[in-house]
């Protein structure tokens, strides 16, 4: 809802919420006001928001997502070569490369980028090997929920499996009943039980 600067007026605080507010104001020893606290709120409230609603930056190595801040390094000889993510770039020795650039000038042609090369996250202690990653990130992607219109396919599809399955017990018992009533019938029925009639 837009408003413009003459609508605006003071906040109307249900009086629950803002006596929840004072209680737990009294009860904290906070020196704060009600009024500064739902200000300090509203503060917080919208800057989170705002950070919530930038992108994010980082680096997408195929499906692995390294955030802005990540490290990465791999190892040549007896040292460790290091990169950084940052922003939307993977900076190796000064310039913009890829994972895979990056192992080539430090071990050669001939090796595997997820196998080289190891990577710890912005916050993380441990360093982890870029291959249990991306091991870890196809897991989940494999257990991750169906998109509606999967689900819908997946639903039509049990449903269609269900359907023919019931067609058939049908179509069985349909074919049971009928040899069942014809055994039943005067032409199938043997000469004794025709004699036994008559008398």
């Amino acid at each position: 809802m837009n408003f413009t600067r003459s609508q605006k007026t003071s906040p109307k605080v249900p009086p629950a919420a803002y006596d929840e507010l004072c209680d737990f104001l009294h009860q904290s020893g906070s020196p704060l006001t009600p009024a500064e606290a739902i200000a300090g709120a509203i503060k917080l409230w919208i800057a989170k928001s705002r950070e919530d609603a930038a992108p994010v930056r980082g680096y997408q190595w195929k499906q692995l997502f390294l955030p802005d801040g990540t490290r990465l390094r791999v190892r040549s000889g007896d040292t460790w070569q290091g990169a950084d993510v940052i922003g939307d770039d993977l900076i190796f020795r000064g310039e913009a490369v890829s994972p895979n650039q990056m192992v080539q000038q430090t071990c050669g042609d001939a090796r595997n980028a997820w196998l080289e090369l190891w990577i710890r996250f912005p916050g993380e202690k441990n360093w982890t090997k870029a291959a249990q990653l991306r091991a870890r990130q196809n897991e989940l992607a494999a257990k991750a929920p169906l998109t509606p219109a999967e689900a819908m396919a997946a639903a039509a599809k049990a449903m269609s499996a269900a359907l023919s399955t019931a067609l058939t017990l049908v179509e069985h018992a349909n074919h049971q009943s009928q040899n069942t009533l014809e055994r039943r019938l005067p032409r199938y029925r043997r000469a004794h039980d025709e004699l036994d009639d008559i008398h």
